[in-house]
């Protein structure tokens, strides 16, 4: 299936809030899913993977939703970026 907005969301809970939250903000003619990952480490290995699996529709839209925990906010959204453009998609929005 082709989506519009994939959200990589770093663990369940997150899940839970948006599946709730965003079917009342997004127009009903908007596809999305929401992805969840056993922590940072699982949502940081699967990046690529979903990436390449979702890139036959290029008008698909991601967003990685990361927790910041004790990581400077600025480094580890840069090294998220990097591992979105070696996966080959730079145009990602990714939300600490």
């Amino acid at each position: 299936m082709s989506y519009d907005f994939i959200f990589l969301l770093e663990e369940s809970s997150i899940k839970n809030v948006l599946n709730e939250i965003l079917p009342k903000i997004i127009p009903d003619e908007i596809s999305f899913i929401c992805i969840s990952h056993q922590g940072k480490q699982d949502l940081a290995k699967s990046i690529p993977n979903k990436i390449k699996a979702f890139q036959f529709n290029p008008a698909t839209k991601f967003v990685i939703v990361h927790d910041q925990d004790s990581h400077d906010c600025k480094k580890l959204k840069s090294e998220l970026l990097e591992i979105c453009q070696n996966a080959g998609n730079k145009n990602i929005l990714i939300r600490i």
